[in-house]
């Protein structure tokens, strides 16, 4: 049996063919050091050849891909060397009991001698350097050792306030106040109901006009986010219940496209025409090109694509370039 221990440059693959009296077998290489055995059972005579000529006789490896490519690959392997090994040779089992010591012609750990000087001179290098590298961290935790310190007594300082009497004083009325806050809102809340529910919510649901091109466009998912973006982000308010709105606008949409398939499904009559019927079809197609419609649409793209960051470049790229295109403050 041959094994070859190779070297191979480390961006290509190359090869080299082994060839007896019986037999040409080639050897594919594709690491930068690799040890392979030959295939085919492979044996050493008096002829054995080591070359990079391909013909109809060299046999191709079973288990490594080849093609005709490697061929121009022929000056960049190296072989270090062989391990030689007959079949006939069993197992040699060592017991751990054995004390095995290198005789003195194959023991070359003198050469490595001068490590040990090397190591000395590192260790002491390191201990020169550490207290020079240690003192910048020393003096950052003293630092923040101070300033835990601080802040430790300025909450022991308000603690102590906190117990005084004037703060509980200012407690009790706060809770008061709380205790006012509920009442009059139980008021609010009985006054609504005697009032018959008048109260309507801030979000504006668009239904499909089946005689108006324009107004099967403001239904567009896309038309309802722009607004609903453009209408709270005039208050604090807006802002904050803002991705709840959102929310609701997309599931809400999306119930009643399904509840539209559904009818179409089962009745295509149903089916609405096609905007060019409409007479406001170029008006429609206006709307689809307003500040509000590509708002939407830009948010439902950052939407798709989250997991590329399409929600921060929604609000710091895509906002300001509609805003500038659009001629909006």
């Amino acid at each position: 049996m041959l094994g070859v221990y190779y070297r191979n440059n480390k961006d290509i693959l190359s090869y080299c063919v082994f060839e007896n009296k019986n037999q040409k077998v080639l050897q594919g290489i594709y690491h930068v050091l690799s040890f392979n055995a030959l295939e085919y059972n492979f044996i050493i005579d008096s002829e054995i050849k080591i070359h990079q000529s391909l013909d109809e006789d060299v046999k191709k490896p079973l288990l490594t891909w080849f093609d005709k490519t490697w061929e121009n690959n022929k000056e960049d392997i190296g072989i270090i060397g062989f391990l030689l090994v007959s079949e006939e040779v069993e197992d040699l089992k060592i017991s751990e009991d054995i004390e095995i010591k290198i005789s003195e012609e194959y023991d070359f750990t003198h050469l490595c001698e001068y490590l040990k000087e090397y190591k000395i001179i590192i260790e002491q290098y390191n201990q020169r350097k550490d207290p020079i590298k240690l003192a910048p961290l020393q003096n950052q935790i003293k630092e923040k050792d101070n300033i835990i310190f601080a802040l430790n007594q300025e909450k022991t300082t308000l603690q102590n306030e906190l117990n005084s009497l004037p703060v509980k004083k200012q407690h009790l009325e706060l809770a008061n106040l709380e205790q006012d806050l509920k009442n009059k809102e139980l008021q609010s809340f009985i006054l609504k109901k005697e009032l018959g529910d008048k109260f309507v919510k801030n979000i504006n649901i668009n239904y499909i006009d089946k005689n108006s091109a324009k107004a099967r466009i403001q239904n567009h998912l896309s038309y309802k986010l722009g607004q609903a973006l453009i209408i709270n982000s005039k208050s604090i308010l807006g802002y904050i219940r803002m991705p709840y709105v959102l929310s609701y606008i997309k599931d809400k949409h999306r119930q009643e496209q399904k509840a539209y398939e559904e009818k179409i499904k089962d009745n295509p009559n149903l089916a609405l025409p096609p905007l060019e019927t409409y007479p406001d079809y170029n008006e429609a197609l206006k709307e689809k090109e307003c500040f509000t419609y590509k708002l939407g649409e830009a948010l439902i793209k950052a939407d798709k694509e989250w997991y590329k960051a399409g929600y921060v470049k929604f609000y710091f790229k895509d906002v300001p370039r509609l805003k500038r295109e659009f001629g909006k403050r």
